[in-house]
């Protein structure tokens, strides 16, 4: 049974496919040029990384994050049961917020799917990856 539903989940991961529109974060100075792109300072070019796993079922959590992340124009549905990775990026703070803020940049084969800027603070803000200064 465990099999069949890593076998379930790898299929999904190969037929997810990643568009060639999709910003390209291969390297680390691809992915600053997109943050750039946003309108946001990094303090910190180093990010901190992790590999995630999109889940299969999405119950609240990554129900109201998948909201967030269509609101910027991607959808990690496509993406569930994939194993994603995470780069966070500290910047600096958007919108005169007053508490440390952070990009995460959620990346599959080389390209940006998803992601936020937020605060760290608790009960801080969380925002779409949309350019922040028009």
């Amino acid at each position: 049974m465990l099999f069949a539903f890593f076998c379930v989940g790898f299929i999904c991961c190969q037929i997810a496919a990643v568009s060639n529109t999709d910003p390209n974060a291969a390297t680390n100075a691809d992915r600053l040029i997109f943050i750039k792109n946003l309108g946001l300072g990094v303090t910190d070019d180093s990010p901190v990384v992790k590999m995630v796993n999109v889940p299969e079922v999405f119950y609240d959590v990554y129900n109201n994050y998948n909201v967030l992340q269509k609101k910027a124009g991607y959808d990690l549905s496509l993406y569930k049961g994939c194993e994603v990775m995470i780069y966070t990026y500290k910047i600096a703070s958007p919108q005169n917020s007053a508490s440390d803020c952070v990009v995460n940049l959620m990346v599959y084969k080389d390209r940006i799917i998803g992601g936020d800027i937020s605060s760290v603070a608790l009960g801080g803000v969380m925002l779409p990856l949309k350019r922040v200064i028009d």
